[in-house]
């Protein structure tokens, strides 16, 4: 065993006893990461002293074995400076055949030099034959060097190491390079450490040691590192195994919190999945495959990780997407409005036949049996006492103030107190708290009373409204006797959607990790705008907004609203709808139009999008804003939009868009993809139904 093995395993075991490394964050992923380990939490490590570098096995990073599948991720690009705060860290850094081990707190910066590009050939050998020959003219204070591009063009660029001459240009316009032009070009990377630093004009590969996570600026990241220097600065690259790479993706593009259903996390995770691998090589040239932003995909590294999308990671392992043998443009939206749309009308390029527009909706619809009850019921208020005659078995005349007493009692394990055959108001009200075992509430409110009531049920967000003296008679006794029943958790309401189950149907709460299966009888209600009424039977699609009431284990009422979205699948997302307001000054400046005189939306897509929006001057010269350029130019959320065009009173005009959605509605449906998990749809359904005519593969790791 070499030295600096022995020191590694002898200072990381010597720490153990007293602090052991940070486990992965397993907290939701949010705007700012958790804070970086550092003082007295720090991972123990090496003291820094010189040592050589050591031949064979040594303990870095897991994660990025020889032959395993790897990603190369850019976290940052910066003219400045990045750090790796961990105190002690031991890394080993590699670059140009040299090694040497660095102890962190680590700093690393690029150097940028500038050079001239002469131009840029289609054959190496081409760029090759011009190195040598301007090489040969320009003399040897020149640097003269071919750079391939990932578009198969090799590059010839300049520079003059000791000092660039001041007639630069001239000089390379008398070696027969007129057209020459100044760029930035690569220099070298310093990484600076506790004890020593490192620089190279190569990329420097920067490995962790030990088997947690590592500090990169104000976030955690599995695997090892790569800097370089670009054209505009640092380049910091993550380099990890793919599939650690996508567990911190999921969390962040899916967030489980919001999303806590395992088949659309796998859905998101294999649609992710598949994004990487179509783009992997991508940017060769500048050594990575994809960025961290969501101008890919969203990566927040291990501090992102969560136990759920972990698991819908490791079970759809290596699963893609393809279409005819290859990887598909796997796109993904957050919320599509209910209609995703096809690709071809808002990005050119990418009009894949599996990126057609499809409904996110359901086709299943599933019946609901009642008890035979078919008729009006009326308001919510009439409603409540439906709900009261039925928990305290009474018939339809609904009995009286006092006669209900009793039932409300046995019911609460309350005590009926001495009343008068014909009581008032208040005495009525102190009967009913007691015979509901509520007589001690009144340190929760401070009305008296009705108003004593009604307060109570309000504080906990249970309807009842006011009443008069003359008029509590009227029914209004039997929605406080509901009230009361709810207040005591002697009646129980909730809401769920419905959702296919091998017996029928079943509800599947908000709150629950699961679904219940429902009865083949149902106490069925269909609730519209305000208005109740009994239904014998109702055919719904699923994920249909349920609304259940119990008293123990039997159903009272289900209520199905049927005001609730058409059956889309994304209705619950916060971005269902939307509204914005620009002035014409605003419009003028984001179109890049002073004149502007009025806007038309010339064509829309399948699913309602405008695809294609004219801007019309006050000389009647028209310009079309098309496919998803329409979304940037106006600023808006989606292109999924009607516009109304106003004239304020001071003679000011404005714009007014009233949208659905928020992304660019192509592709997988994230909040789509929640609401068909809910309903029961698989991952691999779920991604069939957004990806037309798709198959699923299991990609080689290798």
């Amino acid at each position: 065993m070499t030295r600096i093995v022995w020191i590694l395993l002898l200072a990381v075991s010597a720490g153990c006893a007293s602090t052991a490394p940070a486990p992965p964050s397993s907290a939701p992923p949010a705007p700012t990461e958790p804070p970086v380990t550092t003082g007295r939490d720090a991972v123990p490590s090496p003291t820094p002293i010189p040592t050589p570098v050591p031949t064979g096995p040594v303990p870095l990073m897991g994660g990025t074995e020889p032959g395993g599948a790897q990603i190369r991720v850019l976290l940052k690009t910066t003219t400045g400076s990045m750090t790796l705060p961990q105190p002690g860290r031991a890394y080993r850094a590699e670059a140009g055949g040299e090694a040497v081990w660095l102890w962190g707190p680590l700093e690393a910066r690029a150097s940028i030099e500038a050079a001239w590009q002469v131009g840029a050939w289609s054959s190496s050998q081409g760029a090759a034959a011009v190195v040598e020959t301007l090489s040969g003219r320009l003399g040897g204070g020149a640097v003269v060097w071919p750079e391939p591009t990932a578009g198969d063009l090799t590059r010839v660029r300049v520079r003059w190491p000791a000092g660039e001459p001041a007639d630069a240009k001239a000089r390379l316009a008398a070696a027969g390079y007129a057209d020459a032009y100044r760029v930035s070009g690569a220099g070298s990377v310093l990484i600076t450490g506790a004890g020593g630093s490192f620089e190279s004009s190569e990329e420097i590969v920067l490995n962790p040691a030990g088997d947690w996570s590592t500090a990169v600026g104000d976030r955690r990241y599995r695997g090892r590192f790569r800097f370089r220097s670009g054209r505009e600065g640092l380049l910091v690259i993550n380099e990890l195994a793919m599939e650690d790479y996508l567990r911190g993706v999921v969390p962040v593009e899916m967030g489980p919190y919001q999303f806590p259903e395992l088949e659309a996390l796998k859905a998101q995770a294999v649609a992710a999945r598949t994004y990487a691998v179509a783009h992997l090589g991508d940017h060769d040239d500048e050594g990575w495959d994809i960025c961290a932003t969501p101008a890919c995909q969203a990566y927040h590294g291990a501090g992102a990780e969560h136990s759920l999308s972990d698991r819908a990671v490791a079970e759809t392992a290596g699963i893609i997407i393809i279409w005819d043998g290859k990887p598909i443009d796997a796109m993904y939206t957050s919320t599509c409005g209910g209609h995703t749309e096809d690709a071809a009308e808002l990005f050119s390029g990418r009009g894949h036949p599996y990126l057609s527009g499809v409904a996110c909706a359901w086709d299943r619809p599933i019946l609901l049996v009642g008890e035979g009850y078919s008729e009006l019921i009326g308001d919510r208020g009439e409603f409540r006492r439906l709900l009261a005659r039925r928990a305290l078995g009474l018939g339809r005349d609904g009995g009286s103030p006092v006669g209900i007493l009793p039932a409300v009692a046995a019911l609460c394990d309350g005590v009926v107190p001495p009343l008068p055959a014909d009581p008032d108001l208040a005495a009525w009200i102190d009967a009913l708290l007691a015979a509901g075992g509520l007589d001690e509430s009144s340190p929760l409110v401070v009305g008296e009373g009705a108003a004593r009531l009604v307060e109570l049920a309000d504080l906990f967000e249970i309807p009842l409204p006011p009443t008069t003296p003359d008029r509590w008679r009227d029914g209004w006794f039997l929605e406080a006797a509901a009230a009361v029943l709810e207040l005591r958790g002697s009646i129980r309401s909730d809401r769920g959607e419905v959702v296919p189950h091998p017996a029928g149907a079943a509800i599947y709460p908000r709150a629950a990790d699961a679904s219940e299966p429902l009865p083949g009888s149902l106490p069925l209600i269909w609730r519209w705008d305000g208005s109740y009424g009994g239904a014998s039977e109702l055919r719904v699609l699923p994920g249909t907004t349920l609304e259940r009431t119990r008293l123990g284990d039997r159903i009272l009422a289900l209520v199905v609203v049927q005001s609730d979205g058409g059956g889309d699948a994304d209705r619950r997302s916060a971005w269902r709808s939307w509204r914005r307001e620009r002035t014409w000054d605003e419009l003028e400046a984001s179109l890049g139009e002073p004149d502007l005189e009025r806007l038309e939306i010339v064509r829309r897509g399948r699913s309602n999008r405008v695809v294609s929006l004219a801007v019309i001057d006050r000389g009647g010269n028209r310009r079309l804003i098309n496919g998803f350029d329409v979304r940037r130019a106006l600023d808006l959320p989606e292109t999924l939009f009607e516009m109304h065009l106003r004239t304020l009173p001071d003679g000011g005009r404005v714009a007014q868009f009233l949208g659905r959605g928020w992304g660019h509605g192509v592709g997988l449906c994230q909040n789509g993809a929640y609401g068909l998990a809910r309903a029961g749809l698989s991952y691999d359904a779920i991604l069939r139904h957004y990806y037309t005519g798709v198959d699923l593969a299991t990609r080689s790791p290798q």
